[in-house]
């Protein structure tokens, strides 16, 4: 039914191009794309097709709201967004990767990381258009739509089962971080904050069910527009983490000020002891901070011209990230050295010792 409906609609876009010439061009050239993706119908109702003058409309052009037209979001937010996926959780455990890799090992990696995340976010961006030109769709919106028109419908089957294992691999390392965060807070005895007042001496593996149990009635939400209070809240509370971990080294432990932390890290190792124990342990949490491709899509589909700013936003995105990352990696490890933690807010709890470099132990 449906081939015998776009058949028709493209007998009447032919037959009303007189009346109007030139608009129906591009739907002409969609007629692929249409009934691959929507199968979008020119017609009034159930069975009357469109015509001009009768059926008391005035022109045959369709709803607007059934197309994939672009959004509505500018470079500057569409980079703010893909800071926001780059930066999260996981800065908080890049001062012990540096521990492991060093100072110049892990600018390295983090470098190496943020380079192929980068040129892969707007590789495949350039890919959307192209196969869109070749294959004369719209634009896939997905990796697996992508993958379909590149390679086939059996290699998209994979991509989708990859995607969807990256996805809970993100939220198990979420749920574990949330878990390893609560129990140290549980167990804080010192701070008395209020997780530790209600929950006194929580172990780990309690907290992470609790959390998992929080997020499974989440994700059977979809309407994905109730997040976005949540989202900003989320980075809000990232980068208040950073900056209080920041200025209570400054001030408080070890307290000795900006200048002797940046001094410090010239003391610290350049390189890691052991290039299988240190990328075999730490290159992955390098890797997890940058590699949100799969995340992008939405990104992309809601940007005003993807197609030219998109790459621009990804290069302005992974640079700023880039760089708060790494400052803020090597300043915690010149405050606690060889006793930093594999999460640095666990470093706080740890019993009074002396947890510096060697020129604060000094």
């Amino acid at each position: 039914m449906w081939r015998y409906r776009i058949a028709v609609s493209v007998a009447l876009i032919a037959a009303t191009s007189a009346f109007a010439p030139g608009r129906h061009v591009s739907r002409i050239k969609q007629i692929r794309s249409t009934a691959a993706l929507h199968a979008t119908k020119l017609e009034i109702g159930d069975d009357e097709p469109c015509v001009v003058g009768e059926n008391v409309v005035q022109s045959c052009a369709t709803d607007q709201s059934t197309s994939t037209a672009g959004g509505t979001q500018t470079k500057l937010s569409a980079a703010t967004n893909l800071g926001k996926c780059i930066c999260g959780a996981g800065s908080f455990a890049l001062p012990h990767v540096f521990l492991d890799e060093g100072v110049l090992g892990g600018t390295l990696a983090m470098t190496t990381c943020g380079l192929l995340a980068a040129i892969t976010m707007q590789s495949i961006n350039r890919s959307r258009y192209t196969v869109s030109r070749i294959e004369n769709v719209e634009p896939p919106t997905s990796y697996v739509a992508l993958t379909e028109l590149a390679l086939g419908g059996s290699i998209s089957k994979v991509v989708f089962a990859l995607t969807l294992a990256a996805s809970l691999g993100v939220c198990s390392t979420y749920i574990v971080f949330v878990g390893q965060t609560l129990a140290s807070l549980s167990a804080d005895e010192v701070s008395n904050n209020i997780v530790h007042s209600i929950a006194p001496n929580v172990d780990e593996r309690t907290w992470e069910i609790i959390t998992a149990g929080t997020v499974y009635p989440l994700s059977l939400i979809r309407n994905y527009g109730v997040f976005a209070f949540t989202s900003a809240l989320g980075v809000t509370a990232v980068l208040g983490g950073i900056a209080t971990t920041l200025v209570y080294g400054v001030f408080v432990d070890p307290g000795l000020g900006i200048f002797e932390a940046l001094s410090a890290v010239t003391e610290l190792k350049m390189w890691p002891d052991s290039i299988a124990d240190a990328f075999g342990g730490s290159f992955g949490t390098i890797a997890y901070l940058f590699c949100v491709n799969f995340l992008t899509f939405p990104i992309i589909n809601s940007m005003k011209n993807a197609e030219e700013e998109y790459s621009g936003a990804v290069s302005s995105a992974v640079a700023v990230i880039w760089v708060v990352n790494i400052v803020f990696a090597l300043i915690c490890l010149s405050f606690y050295g060889e006793s930093t933690q594999d999460l640095v807010l666990k470093t706080w709890i740890m019993a009074p010792t002396c947890r510096h470099s060697r020129s604060y132990c000094a």
